[in-house]
């Protein structure tokens, strides 16, 4: 009987997250690219894309809500990255960011996508940042929320927890720590019934192998954004929950240092993942930095 409950239960949560897509103009397609099945969101249409790139733990329905708010401003694609949500996991990858942002430059070849718009939350962030610093005549432009990467700013609870050698919030063991991961990582996180909550610590604890070892690349595999970033003109916006616990938002004064092209919105309340906890807000706030750019600024003020 519970298993028949737990499949109606992902039965019905399947069907939700495809009517989230559809409320945000996606199609869902899959596509091989590098040797991995790829399943990725796209909005279609013919303008230079804005790619956004979901974080550790996290996959591309992580960016249906504010999207909404995008809908018709721009072709939006958002891939689940290999490994995570719906694209392959084979057992021979590497999940340092390095490898993240080469399978995305030939993924996003194989789609015929040139010189993209990049964004980013937390380890997504960090993912576009590399991206842009090893190719960046590749990339239109930056959004980076809440990113990862940044090793020089204040320590964040998380870092100082996992410093200190106590449990990795991030990497739950049964659904009560799942559930606590939410609040951990977010200050205003939407509401989700039980049974929605249940079928995601189901999804997310039969993955916790392979998470730790992706923790593993992410943090002790890959480079420092602080020593490629320095210099980089590309046009960045930089968005950041006031309240982050996973990542300081002091991070948002290295950046604007490291970055000369670039602008910053800190959002009061807030915690580490913007688009869920205030969809239209980061929406309207990407739409000005996004405006600006199209009447010929490189970027806002810093501050601005």
């Amino acid at each position: 009987m519970t298993n028949i409950r737990n499949r109606l239960a992902d039965t019905a949560v399947d069907i939700a997250v495809r009517g989230e897509h559809m409320l945000a103009g996606f199609g869902r397609y899959t596509r091989r690219s590098g040797g991995v099945t790829w399943v990725y969101l796209d909005s279609g249409g013919e303008r230079t894309p804005l790619v956004l790139i979901h974080g550790f733990g996290g996959d591309k329905s992580n960016w249906t809500r504010m999207c909404r708010h995008l809908r018709g401003y721009f072709r939006i694609i958002v891939p689940d990255l290999p490994g995570f949500g719906e694209s392959e996991a084979p057992g021979t990858l590497r999940y340092r960011v390095q490898d993240h942002v080469e399978r995305l430059r030939g993924f996003l070849a194989d789609l015929g996508v040139a010189d993209p718009h990049l964004g980013g939350n937390s380890m997504g962030g960090y993912i576009a940042g590399l991206y842009a610093a090893t190719y960046p005549a590749e990339v239109a432009s930056l959004w980076l929320i809440d990113s990862a990467g940044v090793f020089s700013a204040e320590p964040s609870d998380l870092l100082q927890t996992i410093e200190s050698g106590g449990r990795n919030p991030l990497l739950p063991e049964n659904p009560e720590q799942f559930r606590a991961v939410l609040q951990y990582a977010m200050s205003r996180p939407p509401y989700f019934p039980g049974f929605v909550l249940d079928a995601m610590a189901r999804r997310a604890l039969a993955m916790s192998a392979l998470r730790q070892r992706q923790f593993k690349d992410v943090l002790e595999e890959s480079p420092h954004l602080e020593d490629l970033l320095g210099g980089l003109p590309t046009p960045t916006h930089i968005l950041w929950g006031e309240e982050d616990r996973l990542i300081h938002v002091d991070c948002v004064r290295v950046l604007g240092e490291l970055l000369p092209n670039s602008t910053s919105t800190v959002l009061k309340g807030i915690g580490h993942i913007p688009m869920l906890e205030a969809p239209a807000e980061s929406a309207r706030d990407y739409l000005a930095f996004r405006e600006h750019l199209a009447r010929g600024g490189e970027a806002l003020p810093q501050g601005a």
